[in-house]
């Protein structure tokens, strides 16, 4: 059951992340009886309106799968048995089942989509279309048309709108969860750089320092950088003066590890709008560092955001699973979704990817994962 109740939430993260949702829908075409995947209650679900949940998470798995070898076949979790083909094709039914019994709800309530949200079905079967319209192949693999997918896109955005409520209603408030986080440990310190580099890489691709001359050429030109700044010169200005020199932003936290030691040392004595009086020897060349915001509330509001965000899913899969879908019968035609084999059903044959190794690829134990951004949404 925790495996289930973790697996539905990534799919609704995702599924309202996408931007281009897909609802699993009641059919009104004609469809043989072969063609039913699921039944809930009286409401039956045909493969086409499986088809988007399944696109949408092959897509995610071929992101994954380009730099995993064998992600679609890798075990997880470790020990299971089970495989990323066996994760997703289960997120996919348990989303299209979930997003179907949200819909049904919301039509008990007589939910129905205002102008604008009309206007979003439009907007989001377009941006379908046009992602698919080179992709001939594969647009014939899904069985999209502007036809069912606007069908389907209003009765998700109807869905979403009964999820919202049931959002609204769980009692989670923001002022809550923000007490609970640290603001002193997501402070974030907003700096602007010029920057020469004193290594650079081999014909073996392997990081060497500069020959001495060269450092010694680099040393000079970054003094005279600082004494620009120093002078009030805009970075980008004085960037340009140098072919060596480039000026950028770094953004980080206390200890994130994102700025080198001694670049983290320096800027974290400065003031707003001042600049570090010697110029900072780094692993990877010297720098001239300017704070421009040494308190910025960035990555504590993402902090607060996601932590909300996490509450509101594990209190909605939470009632989902105890109370709203416990009123409805679900049965599954196996003999149907048996045949469906997750990295092979949308994706043409010459794009899939079965093993690509990467030397950068260490973790590839976790199902797909996005920030939830809904929209909130009245009746």
């Amino acid at each position: 059951m925790k495996r289930s109740k973790r697996i539905i939430s990534r799919l609704l993260v995702f599924t309202l992340i996408a931007g281009m949702m897909f609802a699993a829908g009641c059919s009104k075409k004609t469809s043989s009886t072969g063609d039913l995947v699921v039944t809930i209650n009286d409401d039956k679900l045909y493969m086409q309106d499986m088809m988007y949940f399944i696109y949408a998470m092959e897509g995610q798995g071929q992101s994954y799968a380009q730099y995993y070898p064998g992600y679609w076949d890798m075990e997880y979790p470790e020990g299971s048995g089970s495989t990323m083909r066996d994760q997703m094709k289960k997120s996919v039914m348990d989303a299209a089942v979930m997003w179907e019994i949200l819909y049904l709800k919301a039509k008990e309530a007589d939910y129905s989509l205002t102008d604008n949200e009309k206007k979003t079905v439009t907007s989001n079967v377009e941006s379908i279309m046009t992602s698919l319209k080179d992709k001939k192949e594969q647009l014939k693999l899904t069985g999209f048309t502007t036809e069912n997918l606007t069908k389907a896109q209003e009765k998700l955005q109807i869905a979403d709108k009964y999820y919202q409520t049931v959002i609204d209603g769980l009692g989670i408030k923001e002022a809550d969860i923000k007490a609970t986080i640290d603001r002193d440990k997501y402070r974030q310190y907003n700096t602007e750089y010029l920057f020469i580099p004193t290594t650079k890489y081999d014909e073996s691709n392997k990081l060497v320092d500069l020959p001495a001359k060269d450092k010694e050429a680099a040393k000079t030109s970054i003094n005279k950088a600082l004494t620009e700044a120093k002078a009030g010169k805009e970075f980008a200005d004085i960037a340009k003066e140098f072919d060596n020199m480039n000026t950028s932003t770094l953004n980080f936290m206390k200890d994130d590890n994102k700025a080198d030691e001694a670049y983290q040392a320096a800027a974290l004595k400065l003031e707003n709008d001042k600049i570090a009086d010697n110029v900072i020897e780094a692993k990877s060349g010297y720098f001239v560092v300017k704070m421009k915001d040494n308190n910025s509330s960035e990555s504590y509001d993402a902090a607060v955001k996601e932590a909300v965000s996490e509450a509101q899913n594990k209190a909605f899969t939470t009632k989902y699973e105890n109370e709203i879908k416990k009123d409805f019968k679900i049965t599954e035609n196996d003999k149907v979704w048996s045949k469906i084999v997750m990295g092979e059903t949308t994706i043409p044959k010459a794009e899939r990817i079965t093993a690509t190794p990467t030397p950068t690829a260490k973790d590839a134990t976790a199902t797909p994962t996005a920030t939830p951004t809904p929209t909130k949404s009245g009746k």
